[in-house]
């Protein structure tokens, strides 16, 4: 028993060894790599709750082309829009690649998810440059370019979430 009793201690001192340790390391921020149309977008992943492939959209009648309608997931409903089509790029027709990214509850009570063409994957901040090229809207907060010379751009969802022209579904 006394065994165990050392075992379990040090199995202790050991974890809080490594906790201590890694709160001491400098936090790598990291954000979630999309392609929409052409384009590279970087998105906090603070902002977003889910992300998964498209379900069954119910259209919305007299809205915009880009606005695709409702979705349910797990009882909330969420207005769809389709990012590449709002900006007016080239889309995909390639529906297996296509992901719904649902905006998080650090938004508020907003509800809103956006098609992307292609999820690329978790992209860190610090492997990154800053890049000088002219940010088009009030939601880009930033403009990056990683290793292999590809250009992003940093989306302030929270900025896009109550941007005039995004909210504007209506035709």
């Amino acid at each position: 028993m006394a065994r165990d009793r050392n075992r379990l201690r040090a199995f202790q001192e050991g974890l809080a060894k490594r906790l201590r340790q890694a709160a001491e390391l400098p936090q790598r921020q990291s954000r979630l790599a999309v392609r929409v149309g052409d384009r590279g977008y970087l998105l906090n992943l603070d902002d977003v709750s889910e992300v998964s492939p498209l379900g069954s959209i119910a259209p919305a009648p007299l809205t915009q082309p880009w606005f695709l309608g409702v979705t349910n997931v797990r009882g909330t409903l969420y207005a769809v829009s389709d990012f590449a089509l709002w900006l007016g790029l080239h889309v995909t027709s390639d529906l297996n690649a296509k992901r719904l990214i649902l905006l998080g509850q650090r938004l508020g009570k907003v509800r809103a998810g956006l098609v992307v063409t292609r999820v690329v994957g978790l992209r860190l901040l610090d492997e990154m440059t800053a890049h000088d090229a002219p940010l088009r809207r009030t939601w880009e907060s930033a403009s990056w370019q990683d290793r292999d010379g590809v250009g992003w751009v940093e989306v302030d969802l929270e900025k896009l979430a109550v941007d005039g022209e995004f909210l504007q579904v209506v035709r």
